[in-house]
């Protein structure tokens, strides 16, 4: 297996956890998301929507690759988008420190679209 694929699967199942375990969270109504959504002053509706996108992709990270060539990227590109809302939300409402978590995924995130991206030879 070549350097390109190790580092492509070993960063989509870290994303896939890390994202799989933060949605769930959201669709499971954990204290702390509703918690969190409230102080942002975001509806409860969009904690569940939130949860069922990061559970989708993180789906898509692992198992799209088995269905389509593009679907990971696809995944990680609407990760991606939840990143920079959550990034934008802990920058208005949070100390600067509290979205060091979205930006740490958003730079996996970036890896894994750099790591997947199609070779062209």
């Amino acid at each position: 297996m070549s350097k390109g694929k190790i580092a492509y699967w070993i960063l989509a199942v870290l994303l896939a956890s890390a994202f799989g375990f933060a949605g769930f969270l959201k669709v499971s109504a954990n204290s702390m998301e509703i918690e969190i959504f409230t102080r942002f002053g975001y509806p409860l509706w969009l904690m569940y929507v939130v949860g069922a996108a990061e559970l989708a992709g993180a789906l898509g990270l692992i198992a799209g690759r088995f269905i389509n060539t593009h679907l990971p990227r696809a995944a990680a590109t609407g990760l991606l988008v939840i990143m920079v809302g959550a990034i934008g939300s802990h920058l208005m409402y949070d100390p600067l420190f509290m979205m060091l978590p979205a930006v740490a995924l958003s730079i996996l995130l970036l890896g894994f679209l750099y790591a997947s991206r199609p070779v062209v030879v």
